[in-house]
């Protein structure tokens, strides 16, 4: 795939109008233009991410652009059915803070905005939403917002799905198993391949990893479980993933098995029945 011009920037450069051709961005829509395109819209994709260390290489803001990226691409190939909220460019990253550069939101904060996000969206007759998540710290408080977003407000479809495992499984049969992991192989490549103005490259590399604190972290994973740790006592940089092998035609061929798996998720919450998920 392609990804040329439409990523120059973290929203995508160009037309939101009728006879547009890229993303239909919400961000960039009049009032007005906003009522035209909600008669035409079945699903909205919100961008999630975070604003926390990714080591010397990557920006604070590494998430929030492959989220923003995804859900880009894959809104212009489901235009006009689907359209692109604002991305939410937070996290609960509290894991990170012992590095410089984080933000991190209390779980509570993180439920709270997207709640408030779907119900003011809802409030003008949109009923199907997919949260498109890129960091690993937000999927506990994002399975909680989705099922009160359902339970209580009564949203009939309301889905999230942790994407950064897309990029992560394209990026392993491409770069190895080595090159995944926070700031790593399969996040530089993305964003050398959508802003590599942001990569340091003179510091892409490997890096030393604290061994027995990952292996014991990634069996408990392994059993669906979660053995939290401060990022910084597992390896000094930041980073646990090799990204010397890191290349934009690398991130370009991730990003399109990514939106290609993102894409048949979207059209499958699309075409369901709508009324069994009515409470």
């Amino acid at each position: 795939m392609d990804i040329g011009d439409r990523t120059a920037s973290p929203a995508f450069d160009g037309e939101n109008g009728p006879a547009g051709t890229g993303p239909i961005l919400l961000a960039e829509l009049t009032s007005p233009a906003f009522a035209a395109v909600n008669e035409r819209l079945d699903l909205v994709l919100i961008p999630v991410g975070a604003h926390e260390q990714h080591g010397p290489a990557l920006p604070v803001s590494t998430d929030t652009l492959s989220a923003q990226v995804l859900c880009g691409l894959t809104a212009t190939l489901l235009r006009p059915r689907v359209a692109v909220a604002p991305a939410i460019p937070w996290g609960v990253s509290w894991h990170h803070l012992g590095l410089p550069g984080t933000i991190s939101l209390r779980e509570e904060t993180l439920i709270a905005i997207v709640e408030d996000t779907i119900r003011s969206l809802h409030g003008y007759g949109i009923e199907r939403f997919l949260i498109v998540n890129t960091h690993g710290g937000n999927n506990a408080a994002l399975h909680l917002a989705v099922e009160r977003v359902h339970r209580d407000r009564g949203v009939p479809i309301v889905a999230s799905v942790y994407a950064y495992s897309l990029i992560a499984n394209a990026a392993q049969e491409m770069l190895g198993p080595e090159a995944i992991g926070h700031g790593g192989g399969d996040e530089s490549a993305v964003i050398l391949a959508i802003r590599p103005d942001l990569v340091d490259r003179s510091t892409l590399g490997s890096r030393e990893v604290n061994e027995p604190v990952r292996r014991v972290q990634s069996i408990v994973r392994a059993a669906g479980g979660v053995l939290p740790l401060e990022q910084h006592r597992t390896t000094a940089s930041g980073v646990n993933g090799d990204s010397s092998q890191a290349t934009a035609d690398a991130g370009t061929a991730i990003l399109g098995r990514a939106t290609s798996q993102l894409r048949a998720i979207a059209e499958e919450l699309m075409d369901v029945d709508i009324d069994t998920f009515r409470r």
